[in-house]
């Protein structure tokens, strides 16, 4: 019966070897093996027991002597080290070894703590511990990845299946080399960065290497890269793959007005569009953003790049605010009002001539003290844009709301002309233009505001 000699081998190493809770680990077996396997010896007078313990018999003996355990490591496969755990050697990985080195990725990638005696434990112990026979191995896959090219996965299978390993093993192998590293490594799936390395990455890795890329990122650059870092990350880095993803969260924090505004300086939707399609953290730091800031490579960079490159960041960072002041100046200009509260004094004057519901909300937004100034027209703006706020805007939203907050203040100064509240006298001038205005159709009313916001 297969692999009756470990488990003779282990009854006669140890008596009490069944009411060891790493039976598993010592025989190499699953579980059932363990059960299926003493059954048998039993019924087949291999072993036989005595109270607690159990010993060979003559049969066992002979049985062990003529089929003693077989080594791993062989002539044929040199490079192959001595493994215990039979599961981890059979040619198509078994469904529980899948479910156990999904397990081990949560564990190593994700903290997550191992089951107590478990077969995931037990292929840590076996391959990744401190007495592991792979070792040497680890070594290899060390300098195998050494290169700053990209390196693929199927390209690294086949190397190593190539000593004589199974795809369980050198799956295991590289979840090790992933999780050792995973702060400085540059991962492609479909030519595509990914930002984190975590468990479902590594899930698809053992299924399909081949559309994985490996690479690199340790960068020994000028200390440009250290002072940048500072600006997207707490403390100062040269690793282009921590400043990179400092820069992708960056941006990925950024309202979508900012996300899609081209209402901003050259280099900031330069630097904002490179980080958005970045398919390389390497070119990215060292080529992409250079040449957007100076014109150069990073390595001929100097403090122009450094200034070109806070700068537009900030630009980015403060762009929705910036684009909420200006709709607040915008707004008061188109009232002829310099400050909120002015405005707010002569709605006052004319509350109970206030028919159109627009101006109603205007008003009630305008002379609500408990409203700081961003937050009053925030809700002007959300309102008057059909309960899209600012944040989520686009350039036409923006340019939507300068043409209706126009034709508000055309409105509400019709009505200030008529009740005989407005401060400054009006020109006849202004009086025939407004009246010719008031003729026109509500497409031509649209059209001249446009012509008139836009400049």
């Amino acid at each position: 019966m297969l692999f009756l000699n470990k488990l003779l081998k282990g009854v006669k190493d140890d008596p009490l070897i069944f009411k060891n809770p790493k039976i598993g680990f010592v025989l190499g077996l699953t579980s059932s093996q363990v059960k299926d396997l003493k059954k048998f010896a039993l019924s087949n007078c291999f072993i036989k027991q005595q109270k607690q313990e159990y010993y060979l018999t003559i049969f066992g003996e002979d049985y062990l002597n003529n089929n003693p355990i077989q080594s791993w490591h062989t002539d044929e496969f040199p490079k192959r080290p001595e493994l215990n755990l039979e599961y981890l050697k059979e040619e198509k990985t078994p469904a529980t070894v899948t479910k156990a080195t999904r397990s081990l990725a949560r564990h190593l990638l994700d903290s997550e703590e191992l089951k107590p005696n478990s077969m995931e434990e037990f292929i840590k112990l076996e391959l990744l511990g401190e007495n592991s026979s792979f070792a040497e191995l680890f070594k290899e896959i060390d300098e195998y990845f050494s290169s700053d090219k990209r390196t693929n996965l199927r390209d690294f299978y086949n190397t190593f299946l190539g000593y004589g390993l199974t795809k369980s093993v050198v799956s295991v192998l590289l979840l090790k080399f992933l999780a050792d590293n995973k702060d400085s490594l540059a991962v492609y799936e479909k030519y595509q960065f990914q930002l984190n390395i975590n468990p479902l990455l590594f899930d698809k890795m053992m299924f399909n290497p081949e559309n994985f890329e490996i690479q690199k990122t340790e960068f020994k650059g000028s200390s440009i890269l250290e002072e940048i870092s500072t600006f997207v990350l707490p403390k100062k880095t040269n690793n282009v793959l921590d400043i990179t993803k400092g820069l992708i969260n960056f941006v990925r924090q950024l309202d979508k007005y900012v996300l899609q505004t081209e209402h901003l300086s050259t280099k900031a939707i330069k630097l904002r569009n490179a980080v958005i399609n970045a398919k390389d953290p390497i070119n990215l730091l060292t080529i992409d953003i250079p040449r957007i800031m100076q014109s150069r490579r990073i390595k001929d960079c100097d403090r122009e790049f450094v200034s070109n490159f806070r700068a537009a960041l900030e630009e980015l960072k403060e762009a929705k605010n910036n684009m909420v002041k200006d709709i607040n100046a915008f707004t008061l200009s188109s009232f002829f009002a310099k400050k909120r509260s002015e405005l707010s004094d002569r709605f006052k004057k004319i509350k109970e001539f206030i028919g159109s519901k627009e101006l109603s909300v205007l008003f009630s937004n305008v002379t609500d003290d408990s409203s700081s100034d961003n937050f009053w027209i925030e809700r002007i703006a959300a309102y008057t844009n059909k309960l899209r706020v600012p944040k989520d805007w686009t350039d036409e939203d923006l340019a939507d709301y300068k043409v209706k907050i126009k034709e508000l203040a055309l409105k509400f100064s019709v009505l200030e002309s008529t009740v005989g509240t407005i401060e400054e006298p009006v020109s006849n001038g202004y009086k025939e233009v407004l009246n010719a205005y008031l003729k026109l159709t509500k497409a031509e009313q649209n059209t001249m505001l446009r012509k008139v916001v836009n400049g």
